[in-house]
């Protein structure tokens, strides 16, 4: 049987990781070898050198988990407009992501495990555009160009949950814009990528099981 690489995607709080974390423990239960990959693409190498970077360029909005998350996006925004600043720090980002994605996706797949994803491509795609203010386009292209390379989920799973709803379960989301100018971003990817799309507002339960139908779904196409 073909092991599938399953990924999630959707907003801060909207059933991701109960979701994940549910699938893994039924799957594993079953006798089928799974691992949860879990935020493949938070910089931890070149951290101290993006932080101070940012530090030096946007000043006092860089963070966009202090202060003024609009005066952030404002920052970041003229940052990338810099050019020779703003690809450097792209391609430092695009080299710790492509090495994470080859040991945290790559090599476990090929050692046979079935991989649930939270946060793979696709969130990162969405994070670009709602930093940069952009949208398909530059997803498609995100996708296609930059992370050609990488493997290729057998069934992206949408949890797809309001952006009020997200807020009453995080008490770390930077400003309910954070959700708000993603959220659209995430109906568009889904749509480009043919995500199955679950609400994560309705009872827990009832998101669970519609969860676990695609997985069954995708598993019994790896079984053909």
């Amino acid at each position: 049987m073909k092991k599938p690489i399953i990924c999630f995607i959707g907003l801060d709080g909207s059933g991701k990781s109960t979701s994940i974390e549910y699938a893994c423990r039924k799957l594993n239960e079953r006798g089928i070898r799974t691992e949860i990959v879990r935020a493949a693409y938070v910089i931890k190498l070149m951290s101290p050198f993006i932080k101070l970077g940012k530090k030096i360029l946007m000043k006092k909005d860089s963070n966009p988990y202090f202060g003024d998350y609009k005066a952030y996006l404002e920052s970041m925004r003229r940052y990338s407009e810099k050019g020779v600043a703003y690809k450097i720090f792209s391609l430092i980002t695009t080299a710790e992501f492509k090495c994470q994605i080859f040991f945290y996706v790559r090599l476990k797949h090929a050692f046979g495990a079935t991989l649930l994803v939270d946060r793979y491509i696709y969130d990162n795609a969405v994070t670009c555009a709602a930093n940069l203010g952009l949208g398909r386009a530059y997803m498609e292209k995100t996708v296609s160009k930059k992370w050609r390379r990488a493997p290729r989920p057998d069934l992206i799973i949408y949890i797809k949950t309001p952006v009020a709803v997200c807020c009453s379960r995080k008490d770390d989301i930077p400003n309910p814009l954070y959700l708000e100018i993603r959220e659209p971003l995430y109906d568009e990817i889904s749509q480009m990528y043919s995500a199955a799309v679950v609400s994560g507002a309705q009872e827990k339960q009832k998101m669970l099981d519609e969860v676990m139908r695609n997985i069954e779904g995708c598993l019994s196409w790896a079984e053909e």
